[in-house]
C-alpha cells in the first residue's frame, strides 16, 4: 500500500503532454474492438448457456441444479465484465437497469417477485416488471425461491437476458447504423459522436463510472460510509456469495479496457499504447503498476464479501481496495483523461 502511495505521488504533478489526433481513431478502434464487444460477446454467450440451463432444469421439475449456479455465475460475472460500457444500446430501453436492478432500495424485488408468485399467469407478466427482468431477481428465485414452483417466472427472466445480451451485441455490430461506427467514425451518417474527442470521452466515462461504482456502491455500502455499521446485506449478490468475484471482474474489466484487449505479454495497445506513443511513458507505467496492485488486492479475499467487511483483517485489505480504486479514478480523470486530449467536461464526472 505505501508502495503503490509513494508512485502514486511521484507521478502526480509531472506535465502531461497530449496524444496527436491521428493516434485517437486507431485508439478508439483498439477499445471498441479489443475490449467492448469481446465483452459483449462473452455476455451473450453466457446468457445464452443460462437461458438454457434454466429451461433444462425447469423441464425436469427443478430449479437450482449445479448447472444453474454455475451457468448464473458465469452469466453475471460476464455482464461484470461489460457494464464499464454505459452507452449506446445498453442504455436503450432501459436495458441496464432490467438486466441488474441494484441497489433496491425500495425493495421492489421482493414485492415484484411476491406479486407474481400471487397472480401467476405467463411469460408476458414478467416483461411488465423491471425490477424483475435481471440478474437480483433470478438469484432469489435460484438461491431462496420456492424451487421449480418459481420456474414460470425464471424461465423468461432467463431468456429475456439472453434475448437483451443479444440484441445489444446486435446493435453494437450490425448493419450501417451499428453503434461502433458511431464511435469509429465520428461526424458521419452514424450521428452520435462529431470527433473522436467525443468518441474517447463517452468511453472513458464508462470506465470511470465504473469505478465509481466499485468504490460507492459495492465496497462503501455494506463496509459502512464513514465510519459506519457494516451492512453485509448491502453486499451486491450476497445471497449468491459472488459479491467479491463481481468486483474482481470489474476491475479486470477496466483494466482491460485501459489495455484495449491486450494480454500482459503482448504488444501495448489501447490506452497504454497511446500514451507510450505521446510519451508519457512514466504514467502509463504509473498506469500499469496501478492496475496490477489493484488487481491482485482484490484478489486476496478469497471469502465472499458479506464475510469479509466482518472480519477485521479483511475489511483492513477491503479499505486498502477503496483507496487503491480511488486512486485508480482520480488518475484516469486528471491525469490520463487530459493526456488523451478528452474534452474538459470528462472531469466534471470526477465527483467524490
Amino acid at each position: 500500500m505505501r508502495l503503490f502511495a509513494a508512485v502514486f505521488a511521484a507521478v502526480w504533478f509531472l506535465p502531461v503532454s497530449v496524444v496527436q489526433a491521428d493516434a485517437s481513431q486507431d485508439l478508439v478502434q483498439d477499445l471498441v474492438d479489443g475490449n467492448v464487444i469481446p465483452a459483449y460477446r462473452t455476455f451473450e454467450a453466457k446468457t445464452g448457456t443460462l437461458a438454457q440451463a434454466v429451461e433444462e432444469a425447469c423441464a425436469a421439475d427443478s430449479l437450482a441444479t449445479d448447472a444453474v449456479t454455475a451457468a448464473f455465475a458465469d452469466a453475471w460475472l460476464a455482464w461484470a465484465g461489460a457494464r464499464h460500457v454505459v452507452k449506446g444500446p445498453v442504455t436503450y430501453f432501459d436495458r441496464q437497469f432490467r438486466i441488474e436492478f441494484w441497489p433496491d432500495t425500495r425493495n421492489r424485488i421482493d414485492r415484484g417477485l411476491i406479486a407474481l408468485r400471487e397472480a401467476g399467469g405467463t411469460p408476458e407478466i414478467v416483461a411488465d416488471v423491471v425490477a424483475v427482468q435481471g440478474f437480483p431477481a433470478l438469484e432469489r428465485l435460484i438461491y431462496t425461491g420456492e424451487g421449480a414452483g418459481d420456474c414460470f417466472i425464471a424461465r423468461p427472466i432467463a431468456a429475456n437476458l439472453h434475448n437483451m445480451a443479444a440484441e445489444i451485441l446486435t446493435e453494437w455490430t450490425q448493419g450501417d447504423s451499428a453503434f461502433r461506427n458511431a464511435l469509429i467514425a465520428p461526424g458521419t451518417g452514424a450521428g452520435v459522436y462529431l470527433s473522436y474527442g467525443e468518441s474517447l470521452a463517452a468511453l472513458m466515462t464508462g470506465a470511470v463510472s465504473s469505478l465509481e461504482a466499485v468504490l460507492r456502491l459495492r465496497l462503501k455500502r455494506p463496509l459502512g460510509e464513514d465510519g459506519g455499521k457494516v451492512r453485509p446485506k448491502r453486499a451486491e449478490a450476497w445471497r449468491s456469495s459472488l459479491s467479491m468475484k463481481l468486483i474482481q471482474a470489474d476491475l479486470a474489466a477496466v483494466a482491460d479496457f485501459y489495455r484495449g484487449g491486450a494480454g500482459r505479454n503482448e504488444e501495448a495497445r489501447g490506452i497504454d499504447a497511446a500514451l507510450r506513443g505521446a510519451g508519457e511513458t512514466d504514467l502509463a507505467d504509473l498506469m500499469t503498476k496501478a492496475f496490477r496492485l489493484t488487481v491482485e488486492t482484490a484478489a486476496t479475499i478469497d471469502n465472499p464479501l458479506a464475510e469479509a467487511v466482518a472480519d477485521p483483517k479483511s475489511a483492513a485489505v477491503l479499505e486498502d481496495l477503496v483507496v487503491q480504486v480511488s486512486a485508480l479514478k482520480a488518475l484516469l480523470v486528471q491525469r490520463v483523461g487530459p493526456a488523451l486530449g478528452i474534452p474538459a467536461g470528462f472531469n466534471a464526472m470526477d465527483g467524490d
